[in-house]
Formats: C-alpha cells, structure tokens, sequence
C-alpha cells in the first residue's frame, strides 16, 4: 500500500485497478478516525468560534480541550 495524503481518482474513461480501490479504501478508514477527534474537538467550540477569552490562556485552554478528547479516546 502506497502511503499518500488524497485518494485517487479514475481517469476519464478508466476505471480504478483493485489495488487503487483498496488503497482509497484504507486511507478513508485512517481518515474517519481523524474526523471523528476532531469532530470532538469542535463540541468545545474553541476551533470553530472567536476566542473571547485573554490571550495567554487560550494554550491552556487548548490544551486542557485535547486532554478531554484524549481521555475519550484513550479507553479505545
């Protein structure tokens, strides 16, 4: 298995070989693991809204987000 960052994509008029199937396959699962952590991330709404807080906390608070995420997804 190739190791890259996007799926591939047929090209007009080819279909996608069995291995380039299993790769995209393989990468969208990694992917989804990824999504759902930061799907998580964004419940504390600090990555998707203005930061209103002073700005030498917002590392603390960042921090003190990853830690909960973290502790979610140790258990697995």
């Amino acid at each position: 298995m190739r190791t890259r960052l996007y799926r591939l994509k047929r090209k007009k008029g080819q279909p996608l070989s069995a291995e380039d199937k299993a790769d995209n396959k393989a990468l969208s699962k990694q992917r989804i693991f990824i999504e759902h952590v930061n799907r998580r991330c964004k419940i504390f709404r600090i990555t998707k809204d203005v930061y209103r807080g002073k700005h030498k906390h917002y590392s603390l608070t960042w921090n003190l987000v990853a830690a909960l995420v973290n502790l979610r997804y140790g258990c697995i």
